[in-house]
């Protein structure tokens, strides 16, 4: 599965989700020479003033040489975000040398947060971040399609006693 997957563009055009905080030239394209230090700036900025503040930094907050900069406005992937909340949970709280035991989902996350938390995992500590991975199958309609709000074949709960 991961022989076949093609690359992996973590980038999204969207008004809304975790930004991208780059700061590239209007000309050559390059990330600005302090770019690195900058990640940490921005990292204290949301940390203080919450997500939406990228959108509103004037990069002469940062830089001198603003004028020949741009702030980028692409998102993360939803993917990744979801991807690397083994780095958010376990890493922070318990260090990177715990896995998780078990990473449990439905069928349909072979290729969204197992691959996601899988490639991310590697790529921040150079292993899966789980030891298994289990998945479940679906209720299924009479017609054997999972039972879906945007289908209308969901059957409630209540209707078999269930509170």
């Amino acid at each position: 599965m991961l022989e076949e997957r093609p690359d992996w563009c973590i980038s999204r055009q969207r008004s809304w989700g975790v930004p991208i905080p780059l700061i590239v030239h209007n000309e050559t394209g390059e990330l600005h020479p302090k770019q690195s230090s900058l990640f940490n700036e921005i990292a204290d900025l949301i940390k203080t003033k919450g997500i939406e503040s990228w959108s509103d930094v004037n990069l002469n907050e940062f830089i001198d040489d603003e004028e020949n900069y741009h702030k980028t406005i692409d998102i993360l992937d939803v993917w990744f975000d979801s991807g690397v909340t083994h780095f958010a949970v376990l890493d922070k709280l318990y260090g990177a040398d715990l896995v998780a035991d078990l990473y449990l989902e439905g069928s349909d996350q072979h290729r969204g947060w197992f691959q996601s938390s899988l490639l991310t995992g590697i790529a921040i500590n150079g292993t899966a971040p789980y030891k298994s991975v289990l998945t479940h199958g679906f209720v299924v309609d009479e017609e054997g399609r999972k039972q879906s709000k945007s289908l209308g074949n969901v059957i409630a709960p209540q209707k078999f006693g269930i509170h």
